[in-house]
């Protein structure tokens, strides 16, 4: 019987150590999507969790761990899940914005990922690596398929990922719709040398559907 409640004790710490845990990722991720990564301190976190600044560092021994954390537990698996939807479009021009509108369609449906997605994104941190690499790989094959023209990758990229970003916060922010996003995205096909014809086409063809969405738990 000592043994059998020594056990259930030790379960006991785990749980609440776990849940403890979990109330500074979902505190976490609210600061940020409120504050931004950038001006969010761990005295901001601590705060909003309702704990001790001694406690947060029994589960995280930086600020950037936290963020870390909060990206793999609540930001991850949903964008993760939109680029293997997308991964098997063929044409470069339809999956770079299947990517985009499919990002900006859950972030109208979930406030609190959309802004992580924001927050996370900005050339004014170390950004994401999950996030990094969109859409590099859409630009890469544009030009070897001849779908796209630019002179400079880099330069592309920061074109498609700064105006993602301006639709996704205009859709945070301002309640801009669908229709504002396909619009976003048939300017980029325009600056990337698509005709409007073409780009018009291709932001109206039917996004890929997924057997279970996953939602993020932010409780």
């Amino acid at each position: 019987m000592p043994e059998v409640n020594a056990q259930r004790r030790a379960e006991i710490g785990r749980e609440r150590r776990e849940k403890t845990r979990h109330k500074l990722i979902v505190a976490a991720a609210r600061v940020i999507a409120r504050r931004g990564d950038e001006h969010a301190t761990i005295d901001d976190f601590i705060r909003a969790a309702g704990l001790a600044r001694g406690t947060f560092y029994n589960y995280f021994p930086t600020r950037e761990d936290l963020v870390e954390a909060v990206w793999s537990h609540l930001g991850k698996d949903p964008f993760l899940e939109i680029e293997r939807l997308c991964a098997p479009i063929a044409d470069p021009a339809e999956r770079m914005v299947a990517v985009a509108r499919m990002v900006l369609e859950r972030a109208g449906r979930d406030e609190i990922w959309g802004w992580l997605i924001y927050s996370l994104s900005s050339d004014d941190q170390e950004v994401n690596e999950d996030l990094r690499a969109f859409p590099s790989p859409e630009l890469r094959d544009g030009i070897a398929q001849g779908r796209f023209v630019f002179d400079d990758l880099e330069s592309a990229r920061d074109l498609v990922v700064g105006i993602v970003r301006k639709a996704l916060r205009m859709r945070l922010a301002g309640g801009r719709t669908a229709a504002y996003d396909q619009a976003m995205c048939r300017m980029t096909l325009c600056a990337l040398g698509l005709s409007q014809d073409e780009a018009g086409a291709v932001v109206n063809r039917p996004l890929p559907q997924a057997d279970d969405d996953i939602r993020v738990a932010v409780a």
